[in-house]
């Protein structure tokens, strides 16, 4: 049996842009479709099953980012935010509010495909882990092989830039990893100096194992330099 092609779906108002991208997305192996507005893509992309959404920031009857948050409430399927909105600010508020990659409309389309590839690599073939399988520290419990992580017997629902950072702090092993690790092991792009991602990202995890920033359980800052898993694991 052939293995499914990956679904996508764009989610963008601009339908000249939306067919070219789709027919691009499909000529390269993606089962892709699209709609125009925010509230029937979201509809859509809470009643259908995919492996990643496309979303455009600029939508009519709901914005992007409305999407955005109603969509995290119930599913953490990938989402790369695709706008002509590419300011830092715009960056940032995209990243918070839980979007995986944020990419500016001027890209070419092979960088999109590019970023789209990578996040549907790190969503569904993460690889083999380092070590052990079913990590336990204190109460958080995460199982590398599923990519599920508990919190006190009850599943957090992390999207999977968020898993592969906790994952990559459990594999080093209390060992701190800088911003430019950590990015790396997120994303398939030359690291910038000056983007604030990874700390996006490592507030939006924190918040969801319960955690307070000045007095972080798990996830420490190494000021100056990145993170670590403040309760280090034994040896392998």
């Amino acid at each position: 049996m052939m293995p499914r092609s990956s679904r996508v779906l764009l989610i963008d108002d601009d339908r000249k842009l939306s067919r070219l991208l789709v027919d691009f997305m499909r000529s390269n192996g993606l089962d892709a479709a699209a709609e125009h507005e925010g509230a029937s893509g979201l509809e859509r992309a809470l009643r259908e099953e995919w492996d990643l959404v496309v979303l455009d920031v600029m939508l009519p009857e709901m914005d992007g980012y409305t999407v955005l948050r109603r969509l995290r409430a119930e599913s953490s399927v990938p989402v790369l935010m695709l706008t002509s909105r590419g300011g830092e600010d715009d960056r940032v508020q995209g990243l918070e509010e839980g979007a995986d990659d944020y990419l500016a409309k001027t890209a070419s389309s092979r960088e999109l495909l590019a970023r789209i590839r990578a996040l549907l690599r790190r969503s569904g073939y993460a690889g083999s882990p380092r070590g052990a399988v079913q990590v336990q520290i204190g109460e958080l419990h995460v199982d590398m092989l599923a990519r599920r992580v508990c919190m006190a017997g009850r599943e957090v629902g992390l999207t999977p830039v968020e898993y592969d950072l906790l994952a990559a702090l459990v594999r080093a092993r209390g060992e701190a990893l800088s911003r430019e690790q950590l990015l790396d092991r997120i994303r398939d792009r030359a690291f910038d100096p000056g983007d604030r991602s990874i700390d996006v990202h490592i507030s939006a995890l924190r918040r969801k194992l319960g955690e307070e920033s000045r007095m972080p359980r798990y996830v420490e800052t190494v000021r100056g330099y990145g993170y670590r898993l403040r309760t280090p694991l034994p040896p392998a």
